[in-house]
């Protein structure tokens, strides 16, 4: 009788904590989300409600279903306004206004190394281009006596290839650098939780930095399989034993490399999360400068500028507003055209004069926009405004700085 009566107490017991846990778990929602319509519909009326001033040129994507957001809004919504960033002392290139305006209004000073010795890269590299555009008009002619009887569609496509790879590719009417031969990369997925865009663009504009500079100077050498950079290594070297996916800035991104270095190898698995992060990266490589594209930059930068960094520097880095369409753009041209301050950032990488708008490469993984790109309407959101390059160094041997060897 004992036996049966501890038995018939433990059963209770148990069947207790079973109607209890159930009682708790009805009351989660996210053991119990709504229907994926019900959801993405309640991710699309904020969007909707929200005033523009033309008919929308994009579609909506099909949002993927996040249990943590049930309930509240997707952490996009919470990206900060503002952005802090590394002070330092500009020189000679931002008018005393400009200077001030970005210091007092921004926060955000010119960058380190904008004075004579970014200058002058910059107008090496554009010395570089013209050089090239006059060989190019050159190899131009003679592929016409070799091929005249080509067909307009060919003849369209070898300009492209061969008379168009200098400083006159920015009057081009469409361009995308992948079409010249340039890897971009793969898209990346910062997760839903982790504000690392600014290091998703920064790291990949520093590669892709790389790898044209590679290709300018003609080094067939240059193999990056070895030795990669990623997010997880740049985040966790630049800021060691802190938050790590707090909202930052492309520019101490930018700063970080032409001081410290990219890091390349070590741990390279993506977490998302604030947890799993580590700088074990044994090998840096310098930037020799970066710097805004306009002298403005707290504006939108002119389009044609715009176009003009992009052949001199490759992709650039660019922050764009985030609203409550952004998230769910799938496909076309994004015309939101909600001119605020941006506290997103992403990579531009071409343009198209037909469609109005630039080629960017977003962290919102493969199934945002146009596998992971999109196109947004020049000036929309902002896009353009602090927008920066950086110049990867063109002599670079794979020789790299090692972190115990504080003499390179």
């Amino acid at each position: 009788m004992k036996n049966l009566a501890f038995k018939f107490r433990i059963g209770v017991f148990l069947l207790a904590i079973s109607v209890g846990t159930g009682r708790i778990n009805s009351q989660t929602p996210t053991d119990n989300p709504p229907p994926k319509g019900a959801f993405q519909e309640s991710q699309e009326k904020p969007c909707r409600q929200q005033r523009i001033s033309t008919e929308r040129t994009y579609a909506f994507r099909q949002l993927p279903i996040i249990p943590r957001a049930y309930g509240r809004k997707p952490w996009y919504y919470e990206l900060r306004k503002w952005i802090p960033f590394l002070d330092s002392t500009p020189r000679d290139k931002y008018a005393i206004e400009d200077i001030r305006r970005l210091r007092l209004e921004y926060g955000r000073p010119a960058p380190v190394g904008e004075s004579n010795r970014s200058k002058q890269i910059r107008l090496q590299a554009e010395q570089n281009l013209r050089e090239a555009q006059q060989q190019g008009e050159q190899k131009w002619q003679e592929w016409l006596k070799l091929n005249p009887d080509a067909g307009s569609e060919e003849k369209s496509r070898a300009e492209i290839q061969i008379r168009l790879q200098g400083i006159e590719a920015a009057r081009l009417p469409k361009f995308d650098w992948r079409e010249y031969g340039l890897d971009v990369g793969a898209v990346g997925f910062q997760g839903f939780n982790c504000n690392t865009c600014w290091a998703f663009a920064a790291v990949d504009a520093m590669q892709i930095g790389r790898r044209l500079a590679a290709i300018r100077s003609q080094k067939n050498d240059f193999d990056e399989n070895s030795l990669r950079p990623s997010v997880q290594q740049l985040v966790s070297c630049m800021a060691p034993k802190t938050d790590y996916c707090k909202i930052n800035w492309h520019g101490e991104a930018f700063t970080f490399m032409v001081d410290k270095g990219l890091p390349l190898g070590g741990t390279t698995e993506y977490s998302g999360w604030d947890y799993g992060w580590g700088c074990d990266a044994k090998i840096f490589v310098k930037a020799l400068t970066w710097d805004f594209v306009s002298s403005v930059p707290q504006k939108v930068a002119p389009t044609e500028e715009l176009k003009r960094a992009l052949i001199i520097h490759g992709p650039v880095v660019s922050t764009i507003k985030f609203d409550s369409c952004l998230w769910l753009y799938g496909g076309g041209v994004f015309n939101e055209e909600q001119n605020q301050d941006g506290g997103h950032m992403v990579l531009i990488i071409g343009w198209d004069d037909a469609k109005g708008a630039w080629l960017i490469k977003n962290s919102y993984d493969t199934d945002w926009g146009e596998g992971g790109f999109g196109w947004i309407k020049y000036g929309s959101n902002n896009i353009g405004q602090f927008s920066a390059w950086i110049f990867a160094d063109p002599n670079e041997k794979l020789i790299y700085r090692n972190l115990s060897d504080s003499t390179k």
